[in-house]
């Protein structure tokens, strides 16, 4: 059994170290080594921490200074934590019971836990989740251990004080942990209440209490800061069966799986499972209940707590519940065993169809670029190749550019530096529309591009930085788009220029009061050609300040439309109706308003043209009226086309 559990143990640190760093740091871990590597008093303070505490990018900063900072050395960091919590599922399934089965028991679970694919994927990304798993582990074992009767006096309050020390580690990682910790105290407080020595017993949860948040106090700041303000009114709560759909896919045959193997491997994953359970049934043999009823509700509790979290803040990912991973190997690993009522070699054979289920996620993880992260190389190699120092570069998000280019500048209102002089300057673009000073995006594009022969827009597939989609509307209205292409998760956008450029959005608004139903008020606008010929081909800009009553029943777009004076549609631009926070219109405040902008390509013969505009349902497409009855899509002004024909 040792030799088989150390070529498991083998087998797992070579996966996690099969192709580490081959695939190109992307957001997530480019932001968190930022973050880790700055002086070790700026970390916690970093306003890149929105929704994270900081021990593990303290434990991140002391390896970056003897591993130093490239791929494999910071992605090393999580795959020594996912083999550490390796070894604690395994202590954690073998102390299930007291009889020498339990050691084949544990070997299962690590066989299980060794070859998940979810694991594999967080194993091999500088982010913070094998170090929690692992953590939550250590402290489930040092509960056990204190509360095993046969530990009393200092050495049992040695244990108490382990746990709590481990417990807030734990929530030091990730503040979702929280999750867990909490399905642990209603378990201690039943087992308090519910004892002959119940005082005593709350008085030793209550010390533990204490303790723990002793050692949080110092972070309690920084949560306040961060957790109240965590929201995004825009996410879509997904259906109670599809959260248990995508979870069970995740934590089972793999994200990466195929349909096929999905489609049948769910369902094999449920028969070993109530196999084993049904062969538990006829054949209990010295088992702990008290832990066995830990790791269950450890698992099904914490499932139920996330759903009900996500119904009030719709942040739906796997990994934020993927803290039950540690239970779900081990107990899996228990239902497995089970199947040695039916057969000496039923747990053996059920853990080997379980990895069988995981080899295609893994190869898939591991080989097909398909579900690679993004190929910010491909950018930078673009880009070296097609941009010159006269260029400038814009991008839509801060990370990871500045890993793969050194003429670059992420803060919100800096400029980039002047070296190394070869290179086309690159700049993190914040997109304002709202202030009145050089913050606005007109004017920081002036700034930053108002010399450049060529701008350069690359843009992120995630992003929601401009999803008024402001920066192409001046970019197409005072340049030529002359290139788009598009890499693994980004898109590269090239404009020609007639420098000197000064970028203006339309600034220059009137009233024009369009009431709709639902209390929706388009209050004023201004546009291109509106007092004057226009006598470019560039595209025409369109600014719309909207005011909403408060929340509307549905999410509303507006279809902006340019037309003949017969009637005919000659362009439209549809987009989502958004306030200054990216918000969608059904989570807009009482009064709220906003300008939104749209472009409409010029028309290319001279004469009058009017702009018009629908509002309407952007799920069922249906128009919303004006109040007064007068239609659903009124002329909102003239267009004065001055070309030649």
């Amino acid at each position: 059994m040792r030799l088989l559990l150390l070529l498991i143990f083998l087998a797992a640190w070579a996966l996690r170290l099969t192709r580490l760093d081959m695939q190109d740091i992307w957001w997530d871990e480019a932001r968190n080594i930022d973050v880790a590597t700055r002086a070790l008093a700026q970390v916690a303070v970093a306003p890149e921490l929105d929704i994270h505490p900081p021990l593990y990018f303290y434990g991140l900063h002391a390896w970056s200074q003897g591993a130093g900072v490239w791929r494999f050395s910071m992605r090393f960091f999580s795959v020594w934590f996912g083999i550490l919590g390796l070894a604690l599922v395994y202590q954690l399934t073998r102390k299930l019971g007291r009889d020498r089965e339990t050691a084949g028991m544990a070997t299962i679970a690590v066989l299980i836990a060794a070859v998940a694919p979810f694991a594999l994927s967080e194993a091999q990304e500088t982010r913070m989740y094998t170090l929690a798993w692992a953590l939550l582990a250590a402290a489930q074992l040092a509960l056990w251990a204190a509360l095993d009767s046969r530990h009393q006096g200092p050495a049992s309050w040695r244990r108490w004080a382990l746990f709590a020390v481990l417990t807030a580690a734990a929530l030091l990682t990730h503040y979702a942990t929280a999750i867990v910790v909490l399905m642990w105290g209603v378990w201690l407080l039943v087992w308090a209440l519910f004892s002959p020595q119940r005082w005593q017993r709350l008085r030793l949860l209550l010390g533990v209490g204490l303790g723990v948040i002793v050692l949080l106090v110092p972070v309690v700041p920084i949560a306040l800061r961060q957790i109240p303000g965590y929201d995004n009114p825009n996410l879509v709560l997904p259906q109670l069966s599809q959260v248990v759909g995508q979870l069970a896919r995740a934590f089972t045959v793999g994200e990466f799986a195929p349909s096929g193997v999905w489609r049948w491997g769910r369902w094999l994953w449920l028969l070993l499972v109530s196999g084993g359970l049904a062969g538990w049934r006829l054949r209990r043999r010295h088992l702990d209940g008290q832990r066995l009823s830990l790791l269950a509700l450890w698992l099904l509790g914490s499932l139920a707590v996330f759903y009900l979290i996500l119904v009030t803040r719709s942040a739906f990912d796997a990994r934020y519940i993927s803290f039950i991973l540690p239970a779900l190997w081990a107990l899996t690993a228990w239902a497995c065993w089970g199947w040695r009522r039916w057969g000496r070699h039923g747990p053996w054979l059920a853990g080997l169809i379980l990895l069988a289920l995981s080899l295609p996620a893994l190869h898939a993880d591991l080989f097909d670029p398909a579900h690679f992260r993004e190929d910010m190389s491909g950018v930078t190699a673009y880009l070296q190749e097609h941009s010159r120092p006269n260029d400038v570069i814009l991008l839509d998000q801060r990370y990871p550019f500045g890993f793969y280019w050194q003429r670059w500048n992420n803060d919100f209102y800096g400029q980039p530096p002047t070296e190394p002089a070869a290179q086309a300057p690159a700049q993190y673009l914040f997109v304002d529309i709202t202030h009145e000073d050089q913050r606005r995006v007109d004017q920081r594009l002036t700034r930053l591009a108002g010399t450049a022969e060529h701008v350069f827009y690359v843009t992120w597939f995630e992003s929601d930085m401009d999803p008024r989609g402001a920066v192409p509307a001046l970019l197409n209205a005072f340049g030529t788009q002359t290139d788009e292409v598009h890499f693994r998760g980004y898109t590269v956008r090239e404009w020609t220029m007639e420098p000197p450029t000064v970028f203006a959005l339309p600034q220059a608004l009137v009233r024009l009061d369009r009431q709709f139903a639902q209390g929706v008020t388009l209050v004023a606008g201004d546009w291109t050609g509106r007092s004057q010929a226009v006598t470019t081909q560039h595209d025409l800009l369109v600014a719309l300040q909207w005011q909403l009553q408060g929340p509307t029943p549905q999410t509303l777009k507006v279809s902006l439309r340019l037309k003949t004076a017969d009637g005919a549609t000659l362009a439209q631009d549809d987009r989502l109706l958004l306030n200054d926070r990216h918000v969608h219109s059904s989570a807009w405040q009482a009064g709220e308003t906003a300008i939104n902008v749209y472009r409409v390509p010029a028309p290319t013969q001279a004469g009058d043209y009017v702009l018009t505009l629908v509002v309407y349902d952007a799920e069922t497409l249906a128009p919303i009226g004006l109040t007064d009855g007068s239609g659903v899509e009124p002329v909102i002004g003239p267009v004065h086309e001055g070309l030649s024909p």
